[in-house]
């Protein structure tokens, strides 16, 4: 009797629905999770980057998986079901935006191993050179423009067939062409391997067609990754489109402008030139170009004034009576209103950063650079700044009229895009993964949009650290003297123009104080 309950027991089966069978899965689970034979998902740790060494090579430490248990309990559910060693089903098992999908080899080795259908089998026919119109979507001034384009292709066909062992018949997939990719967008799109591997592809395709028709349940209704690859790429191109025309025709130039005036030295330049070189709008690439010239001959003629002005040992007494003699001169600052031009120059970058602004802080703390203006000077720049707070601070309703897939795709906001979260997971099937593929598109390019303010504020404040202490040095000099020494200072030249406004701004503050 305890015999053949020991054998019944042994025998329960992995699964969810019971408690023994479930106590068993996780068992079995977790040696999985502890093994390096898994992909990264099924681990109970994965590594994530920790710096770098003295060789700039990444630096990699472990942390808990979460999820690694309760992935490898789902594939062993998942191999359980089909017959299949669970190791083969975690390797061949894809996750793409949270939908899994087997590789197409996996497939065509369930086919085959399926005992109902003969080996696959496949005919290629080779059709010949010919012009092929597709339709893509471009992005225009902030509009999305649907585009017909011609290309030239080697078009090739192929069909996977095999034959049922039940009937005797022969059975066909349907027949997959390099015309259909590229009217489908599997062809343009980049480092698609269908123009690198066009067969192979053409056969990977055919094998799943051929699955999902007669054969569904071998694969759980589950794509191959290059399909399911592909219908991401063509269900989300506007949130991609949206992001690459923001980032590269507003962002970037004002980021790249930033990076030239705060460089400290030739080397940090010649590391932009690559950024330069790929912008795309050729008049802010030629201001670029400009801005950054002046900027290495500035820092060139600032690294050659120290070896210039070094004293000599043998006249330090000469030195020294000179230094006596004759007052030392401070550096001759240039007011903004001398400069007209660079005046207007800094006042429409003011500008043009507050209406982007996506915090009242981010706006306010504009003002910090308009210190020696005039308050007429400063009335275009506070008016643009009050302008962004009053926008900012209406709560904008999501308008109901629309789609809600295009109220996704132009979601000013996470909270808002949050809000939207609930009406998505509404829709089921096809139309349900749509909807969260593109809620999943816009939420990670307005997190890349948050990366990017704080990474831009973090600089901000790493640059005002050195134009606060020398602004403090200046309010506490009691002699002009001293004021002429803060100004000898090599420090002064590693901060950006509008920085050194504030240092002139404050020294003409306490020179009015100390001469009273």
């Amino acid at each position: 009797m305890n015999v053949q309950a020991q054998i019944t027991h042994s025998a329960a089966p992995v699964g969810l629905l019971n408690l023994e069978s479930f106590e068993l899965s996780q068992r079995i689970a977790k040696m999985l999770s502890s093994s390096t034979l898994v992909p990264e998902q099924y681990r109970a740790t994965t590594k994530v980057k920790a710096g770098k060494d003295n060789f700039g090579n990444w630096i990699y430490k472990d942390e808990p998986n979460p999820n690694g248990l309760a992935n490898c309990v789902i594939a062993l559910n998942m191999a359980n079901r089909m017959g299949a060693d669970p190791l083969m089903v975690m390797q061949n098992l894809y996750l793409i935006e949270g939908r899994p999908a087997w590789s197409s080899q996996f497939i065509m080795a369930s086919i085959n191993n399926s005992g109902r259908f003969s080996a696959l089998r496949f005919d290629i026919v080779d059709l010949g050179e010919k012009e092929v119109e597709y339709s893509t979507t471009e992005w225009s001034n902030g509009r999305k423009n649907t585009v017909v384009k011609t290309i030239k292709i080697h078009d090739i066909s192929c069909v996977a067939h095999a034959i049922e062992r039940e009937t005797g018949e022969r059975i066909e997939s349907s027949k997959i062409t390099i015309e259909m990719a590229v009217k489908e967008g599997w062809f343009t799109k980049n480092g698609s391997k269908w123009q690198t591997m066009p067969e192979q592809m053409l056969r990977y395709r055919a094998a799943s067609f051929f699955g999902r028709v007669y054969a569904p349940e071998l694969l759980m209704g589950l794509r191959s990754a290059d399909e399911e690859q592909d219908r991401i790429i063509d269900v989300t191109p506007a949130a991609e489109q949206a992001a690459t025309a923001t980032s590269v025709n507003q962002f970037d130039f004002k980021q790249l402008k930033r990076d030239i005036l705060t460089a400290k030295s030739p080397d940090q330049l010649q590391k932009l030139e690559i950024f330069i070189e790929e912008h795309s709008n050729e008049d802010e690439q030629k201001e670029l170009v400009k801005l950054m010239q002046a900027q290495i001959n500035k820092l060139t003629v600032v690294a050659e004034e120290p070896n210039a002005k070094k004293p000599e040992p043998q006249i330090e007494a000469t030195s020294t009576a000179a230094a006596v003699e004759e007052k030392p001169k401070r550096t001759v600052k240039k007011t903004i209103e001398e400069e007209p031009e660079k005046y207007q120059s800094l006042l429409s970058d003011l500008i043009e950063r507050a209406k982007n602004a996506k915090t009242e802080k981010e706006a306010t703390v504009l003002t910090k650079y308009t210190n020696s203006w005039s308050a007429e000077q400063r009335a275009p720049l506070h008016d643009a700044i009050k302008n962004r707070i009053a926008e900012l601070n209406v709560d904008q309703p999501v308008d109901d009229e629309k789609p809600l897939l295009e109220q996704i795709q132009e979601a000013p906001s996470i909270e808002v895009l949050d809000e939207l979260l609930k009406q998505a997971r509404r829709f089921t099937g096809e139309k349900g993964h749509i909807h969260m593929t593109a809620w999943s598109a816009r939420k990670e390019f307005l997190n890349q949009g948050d990366i990017f303010d704080s990474l831009d504020a973090e600089q901000q404040e790493d640059n005002l650290t050195l134009c606060g202490q020398i602004v403090k040095s200046i309010q506490a000099c009691k002699t002009q003297e001293e004021i002429n020494k803060i100004f000898e200072d090599p420090k002064l030249s590693e901060l950006i123009p509008e920085e050194q406004a504030l240092v002139n701004a404050a020294a003409d503050r306490r020179e009015a104080e100390i001469t009273g």
